[in-house]
């Protein structure tokens, strides 16, 4: 500890007389009789004689924020990141899982559907092309569903789920029946106002 005390003063003399900052890699000497092993830290002592304060010591290396906290708080957010992004991937898949549940078509039992005569089959026909070209699956832009287009398209899926051909037809041809009467009468109405 003597040797190191006197290499200070005798630095400290020297940048006094300089009157310069003087930076100084600071090592411990273990004890006298283990010399010469050296022992380095993380710090810098700088003389001064221009500043209040003639000696003070910085760390070289950084601090503990900057050497340990800001790459913990950089892996702490890349994770946040990573898991928001799985989340929002699972989410997406399951939505699309749902989405392709919704539209797969189930075979279900018959459904008892009203007898038709020919034309009355023609005109259903027909409603359902120009309504959902036919399609049990198909929604329009206001949410109506199915082959005669219910709207909205959560009456539809009360009755039939599944969304298979059998189930709407019935729907849609007990619709007809109760509302015009028959098919003839349901495509009369759609041929005047172009929606039933």
């Amino acid at each position: 500890m003597r040797l190191i005390t006197q290499a200070v003063i005798a630095i400290a003399m020297v940048a006094h007389q300089a009157i310069l900052p003087v930076q100084v890699p600071f090592a411990e000497t273990a004890k006298a009789a283990e010399a010469p092993a050296v022992v380095r830290n993380n710090y810098t002592l700088t003389f001064s004689t221009s500043s209040p304060s003639a000696v003070s010591v910085k760390p070289a290396k950084g601090t503990f924020d900057d050497t340990v906290l800001a790459p913990l708080k950089a892996a702490q957010t890349a994770k946040a990141a990573a898991d928001a992004a799985a989340a929002q991937a699972a989410a997406e898949q399951a939505a699309a899982a749902a989405r392709a549940a919704s539209v797969a078509r189930v075979t279900a039992a018959p459904v008892a559907v009203p007898a038709l005569s020919g034309s009355d089959a023609e005109y259903k026909l027909y409603i359902y092309n120009h309504e959902s070209g036919n399609n049990p699956t198909r929604t329009n832009s206001a949410g109506c569903l199915g082959l005669g287009q219910a709207c909205p398209g959560s009456k539809l899926l009360r009755v039939c789920p599944t969304m298979d051909y059998a189930c709407e037809d019935a729907f849609f041809t007990n619709y007809a029946i109760s509302r015009y009467g028959s098919w003839a009468g349901a495509y009369s109405f759609w041929i005047t106002h172009h929606w039933w």
